[in-house]
């Protein structure tokens, strides 16, 4: 890569507005990171409007030996957005057109669209988004798309991936391709490409998405028990009974107490674990029923339900406080997402329970339990050296048992820079090396987001 100062003046020159390129970087510090511990410094920051700024700033780092590292709200938990060397971080918040067609149940927006005004759009014609990201309030359509976000609903209702119906998206040369309703023509898929690849591919400007009907609200309950792997059979005897329910939450015993420091909630008092469920609209009666009986053979101490939508919401204050919560209680963090298969999810919240126990580190877990998602918080006090490597023992630790459990890296949060080097705890050198030659073929020069996912 080029190490010259840059004349940044010619890429100015061809935004549709030249104030769009920030080459003073002072007090920009938010574009140097995510919401990891991660940072980097980039050259300068385009803060696109349109698909001809994407292309005009990927042209110019082409010519110019620089690289480009897309960037939506950074709230993202992998370093996937965070600057590498002699690059311009793109960022595309202000890429926020949107349209609802509601006859055809399908919304089309900018990849800067906030993840909640795309739900509160939608909601207006009686539809809705399944997708909800924990961080729905702030983080970006784009961003979700390049990480293949899940979310709470994600058991019911699926991830990114099963909504996304057409993306256009600029590539490393700085053509335009098309893909799905884009694309009347029948060609690849693809957009399954590009969903989960975290910028490294292509570009996303336009995203098409299937909407559906707002489903009816179903009962919410919040269930504590005292030891955890009591708590996860119940996850796991509830799925073996057929039942799919629209939100399946879990926290263990050290995430409960670090959400109540935050904001006391009744029956969470010294639980070693909670489920905070939601049953469908549809079958409330029959499944507030089976649950509760489920929920009292497998010894729960606290269970509280409410149909009522205003107590219901007091009630997810729990989960949502928790990143809140955590981010006062530690003086670094790192958060990881696991996933097994559901019936090895009782083993996996032991296996944290223990890790919790024996560590001087402190490390919680919590996730979307219906699909055997686990986010895993590692929290040091003082960032010594000993605490820093026991944290990456304990974390590759982890990854490790996962990987045993028959289950995978990430759930949501993707690769970036955080997990690229235990690739190959799951993945053989055959399969590697076909994901570096995809990288290749669209990227041959290394332009986009240089060293995600691969080392």
């Amino acid at each position: 890569m080029n190490t010259e100062p840059t004349d940044f003046g010619p890429l100015a020159a061809q935004l549709t507005n030249p104030a769009s390129l920030i080459t003073n970087l002072t007090d920009r510090d938010d574009y140097f990171h995510d919401a990891t511990e991660a940072s980097g410094q980039p050259q300068a920051i385009v803060l696109a409007k349109s698909e001809t700024d994407v292309i005009a700033t990927i042209d110019f780092c082409r010519e110019n030996g620089l690289a480009v590292v897309a960037r939506g709200a950074g709230t993202g938990l992998s370093g996937g957005c965070v600057p590498v060397e002699n690059c311009i971080v793109l960022s595309t918040e202000r890429m926020i057109d949107l349209e609802i067609d509601s006859a055809r149940k399908r919304a089309t927006c900018d990849p800067g669209v906030i993840t909640k005004d795309l739900l509160d759009a939608a909601s207006k014609h009686s539809l809705t988004f399944p997708p909800d990201p924990a961080s729905f309030e702030e983080s970006t359509i784009g961003g979700n798309v390049a990480e293949n976000a899940g979310g709470l609903r994600c058991k019911r209702f699926g991830v990114i991936k099963d909504y996304v119906i057409g993306l256009r998206a600029v590539l490393a040369d700085g053509s335009v391709i098309e893909t799905g309703v884009f694309n009347q023509s029948a060609t690849f898929a693809l957009h399954d490409l590009l969903i989960g690849s975290e910028g490294t591919l292509a570009i996303i400007t336009k995203i098409a998405v299937q909407l559906i009907p707002t489903p009816s609200l179903g009962t919410t309950i919040l269930v504590a028990f005292d030891n955890p792997k009591n708590a996860a059979q119940t996850v796991a005897d509830i799925v073996r009974s057929g039942m799919i329910l629209t939100v399946m939450e879990y926290l263990d015993g050290d995430a409960a107490d670090c959400s109540n420091q935050y904001e006391k909630t009744e029956g969470l008092d010294r639980a070693a674990a909670i489920l905070l469920l939601e049953t469908t609209g549809e079958e409330k009666a029959t499944q507030t029923t089976a649950i509760k009986k489920l929920c009292l053979a497998n010894n729960c101490t606290y269970l509280r339900i409410e149909s009522d939508p205003a107590a219901a919401e007091h009630l997810w204050a729990v989960r949502r406080n928790l990143s809140l919560a955590i981010k006062e209680i530690a003086d670094y963090r790192i958060s990881e997402d696991v996933a097994v298969p559901i019936s090895r999810f009782p083993i996996l919240v032991s296996y944290v329970a223990d890790l919790n126990h024996a560590s001087m580190l402190r490390i919680n877990g919590f996730g979307h339990a219906g699909d055997g998602n686990l986010h895993v918080t590692f929290m040091a006090q003082h960032r010594t050296p000993d605490e820093m490597g026991l944290m990456k023992t304990e974390i590759r630790k982890l990854l490790e048992k996962a990987i045993q459990l028959g289950g995978t890296l990430t759930g949501e949060h993707g690769i970036g820079l955080a997990k690229r080097e235990y690739l190959h705890l799951e993945f053989d050198r055959a399969t590697l090396d076909l994901m570096k030659s995809v990288k290749l073929t669209l990227d041959p020069t290394g332009l986009l987001n240089p060293g995600k996912i691969f080392s």
